[in-house]
């Protein structure tokens, strides 16, 4: 059998399953979930599987779903996730289970499957299988896939910057993707983490979350027949805005145009808070972000704020100044319900820059890699003396390291 054999799609049965990309949730029970091949409640969206052993023998009591998540800051070892609203970024583990026939219904899976790049996973603890496969975007009407001996795959995480400062990484997580598409994840608090993945060939992403650190990224290859596997460490890199914290604000380079009054340096800007916003047109969650800024902007300005957005461009879509003015007039008309940006934008071409450190990709623009900036939107605070003085997150607590900064006293 090939490597990728770790599981087999062929027709069957109507197919049923989905998945995520990162979540928060709701157990469902096993037996709600566990139906015969033929349950009346069955729908049209709803996505069949048959789980069967490397015999060829159906599977009794494996757990299937799309992509599966392990480690301490998941809701199991492992859970199944589910993402009904990508939006909300909301995580609803539910487990299925298959029968005594090796068979499993996943609600809505089909429609699952053809809105999210993630793999269907099954596992059976208690025999150590499990297997993963990909779902094409169209079809899917009947699927089978075969569980293989597992390898449980462990490793450790360093990021020799944090260490030199006392500190440990913390909130980590790693990604693992099969044939670019998500299938396992781990999430936890150690620097530790254990997968368990049949034979196949992998790819990793890594990252410390809290620790503020670039995704590296890293081929596996699991051989057929190996029960266990030790990873040699990973080191991750610091991203630019913790690097230089406390150190002088890199300058924002290579404006195309500015819309509204932009400042010549970031020098100019001496004696303010400054607020930097990392986004882009292509960025649903950049954009919908929008008005909250302005409601920042609005509330903070007299204290000192002074926000710049940094417009991103990604495809060659917005290259000049009309080109941007004509796109925000959307915006007005949409998630800015009539209003308008009220804080100077600067306009920034796609010039992919490597990153300092060991990083998986590049970053979009010079301005990006200098401040370390791999993932949208990013918003960073330069503190009244020209310093960086780290991301910001617009919670209560980004808000009150803000008003810090701004010398907002606390009884406001």
């Amino acid at each position: 059998m090939t490597r990728l054999d770790c599981l087999v799609v062929r027709p069957f049965l109507a197919f049923a399953t989905y998945i995520v990309v990162l979540v928060t949730g709701i157990l469902m029970p096993n037996q709600g979930w566990s139906q015969s091949r033929e349950d009346p409640t069955q729908t049209t969206g709803d996505l069949v599987v048959v789980v069967r052993d490397h015999q060829s023998q159906p599977v009794k009591g494996a757990k299937v779903g799309f992509s599966a998540c392990f480690g301490d800051l998941s809701f199991e070892s492992p859970s199944w996730l589910y993402l009904p609203n990508p939006a909300s970024q909301e995580r609803f583990p539910r487990e299925v289970q298959s029968d005594e026939h090796g068979i499993v219904r996943l609600k809505d899976g089909k429609k699952i499957a053809s809105n999210f790049r993630v793999s269907l996973v099954a596992r059976h603890q208690g025999r150590h299988l499990c297997g993963i496969t990909n779902l094409s975007r169209a079809g899917n009407e009947d699927v089978e896939i075969t569980l293989y001996p597992e390898c449980k795959i462990t490793g450790t995480l360093v990021c020799q910057e944090l260490a030199n400062r006392g500190l440990e990484l913390d909130r980590n997580s790693v990604s693992v993707s099969f044939d670019g598409m998500l299938c396992v994840e781990h999430h936890s608090l150690s620097s530790e983490f254990e997968l368990f993945l049949p034979p196949g060939e992998f790819s990793l992403s890594v990252s410390g979350l809290n620790g503020g650190t670039l995704t590296t990224k890293r081929s596996l290859l699991v051989p057929e027949g190996v029960a266990e596997m030790k990873l040699h460490v990973i080191q991750l890199s610091l991203k630019g805005s913790r690097q230089r914290e406390g150190l002088p604000a890199p300058e924002i380079s290579n404006v195309i145009a500015w819309k509204g009054d932009g400042p010549k340096s970031l020098k100019d800007l001496k004696g303010n808070v400054v607020l930097l916003d990392f986004w882009g047109h292509w960025c649903h969650a950049c954009v919908a972000k929008l008005p909250q800024l302005s409601e920042l902007d609005k509330r903070y300005r007299e204290r000192g704020l002074k926000i710049i957005g940094l417009h991103i461009d990604v495809g060659n879509r917005i290259t000049s100044l009309s080109e941007y003015e004509a796109y925000e007039k959307t915006l007005e008309m949409g998630v800015l319900k009539g209003s308008s940006i009220s804080y100077p934008i600067a306009l920034l071409a796609e010039n992919p820059t490597p990153f300092r450190g060991n990083s998986e990709k590049d970053a979009l623009c010079k301005v990006a890699a200098d401040y370390g900036v791999n993932s949208y939107p990013t918003m960073i605070l330069i503190d009244r003396e020209g310093n960086v003085a780290g991301e910001f997150r617009d919670s209560a607590e980004g808000r009150s390291r803000l008003e810090r900064l701004l010398l907002v006293p606390e009884s406001e």
